[in-house]
């Protein structure tokens, strides 16, 4: 039996950009998962793009406390009294300190699932934009809104660095809380980091495929064209040649012949 890989395309709708390198590398390559972020730039572009894809890809919301603004109104501890989320470290250190009030977060996981509703989505799992979903007290929130989806652990085991050792123990974290509630989750293995911004994407791909971590996993990639809009949305996103390598690699003609060694078929529906 060959292994299987969910090639999984974070970030649809956080800009055009994104979006068109999104559909290049579903239409043109092996992804065939995405998910939504319904606080872009491009949200309706990116929604339109995935009631195209239903029934072939899975389809997920990219849940954001850290880019664009709360749909739900300001958040404490999360917004500023604009409502426009807050910087990633200052959204981490917050909830870490549990300053967010659940009530009011979990209003705006409802908000932002609602809104992919009404934008005609039908998800199957969710995940978050920097895994916010994992921080202290949005992963109650989450647990408690959107236990019916399929959610991402992003415990990446293949990745080495600080980075990933805080993922990995916010992930656990994650873990623990859903055990604590009667929440099952069933989501594949997760790699990813150790290929993201990385101008060497491609040789790193190369790699992971040829010693895959697991009979079936996840694998996060960014594909995207550059814009202006991501540029002012996102300012951790990859720069120049790294995006340029990613988006390149999984749409080149070597990316055909995945399907050959690999079932790229998406994950199981959520329980």
């Amino acid at each position: 039996m060959k292994p299987r890989v969910v090639f999984h395309a974070d970030d649809l709708g956080i800009s055009p950009g994104v979006s068109r390198g999104i559909a290049r590398a579903v239409e043109d390559g092996p992804v065939r998962a995405v998910s939504l972020c319904v606080t872009g730039a491009d949200a309706e572009g990116g929604a339109s793009l995935a009631r195209r894809w239903e029934g072939e890809i899975d389809l997920g919301l990219h849940l954001s406390f850290t880019l664009g603004r709360a749909l739900s109104g300001p958040i404490e501890g999360l917004t500023d009294p604009l409502g426009r989320f807050l910087p990633l470290r200052t959204v981490l250190a917050r909830c870490a300190l549990g300053v967010p009030v659940e009530a009011q977060v979990r209003r705006e996981v409802i908000a932002q699932l609602e809104r992919a509703d009404a934008l005609g989505v039908h998800l199957d799992h969710l995940d978050g934009h920097h895994h916010v979903h994992v921080f202290p007290v949005i992963r109650d929130a989450v647990l408690g809104a959107a236990r019916h989806l399929r959610l991402r652990v992003p415990d990446d085991r293949v990745a080495r660095g600080a980075r990933a050792r805080l993922l990995g123990a916010l992930a656990r974290g994650f873990r623990s809380r859903a055990a604590a509630r009667g929440v099952t989750l069933d989501a594949l293995p997760f790699v990813g980091l150790a290929l993201h911004d990385r101008a060497d994407f491609e040789a790193r791909l190369e790699g992971l495929l040829a010693a895959p971590p697991a009979p079936a996993f996840e694998l996060m990639v960014h594909p995207r064209e550059e814009d202006a809009a991501f540029r002012r949305l996102d300012r951790l996103g990859a720069r120049g040649d790294r995006y340029r390598a990613e988006l390149a690699a999984l749409t080149r003609p070597w990316a055909q012949c995945i399907p050959a060694r690999f079932s790229l078929v998406g994950a199981p529906g959520p329980g």
